[in-house]
């Protein structure tokens, strides 16, 4: 079983809340998507509401994790490998990797937002 970076064991324990994580399945592809078209066509208002939106969907998930979004480059490398390695074991491959990811990173919690 290969084990996953130290950089992308440490994104994971800073998404633990399954909420978040959830928004950041969807999120992050949005933004990705939309930095991508933004290159194609500047001019069309469509890429610029992807990118919002699903920045918009990942600091509500940071808000059920209580804590600020990673920082820096290392977040915004780390977050397509995070949700792209929980697609691929979500489709049936990569479980050793996302195996291992999951038993270093901790367990899953959902913070009390009553708290």
């Amino acid at each position: 079983m290969s084990q996953p970076s130290p950089a992308l064991i440490q994104y994971a324990r800073e998404h633990r809340d399954p909420r978040n994580i959830a928004l950041h399945c969807w999120g992050v592809p949005m933004v990705w998507m939309g930095l991508a078209w933004i290159l194609v066509e500047r001019m069309n208002p469509m890429p610029w509401a992807l990118l919002l939106t699903g920045s918009l969907l990942q600091a509500l998930g940071h808000v059920y994790e209580g804590r600020r979004p990673t920082q820096g480059l290392a977040g915004w490398l780390m977050a397509p490998l995070f949700v792209g390695l929980q697609g691929l074991n979500g489709l049936g491959w990569g479980h050793g990797r996302w195996a291992a990811l999951e038993l270093q990173a901790g367990p899953r919690r959902m913070r009390d937002l009553a708290l």
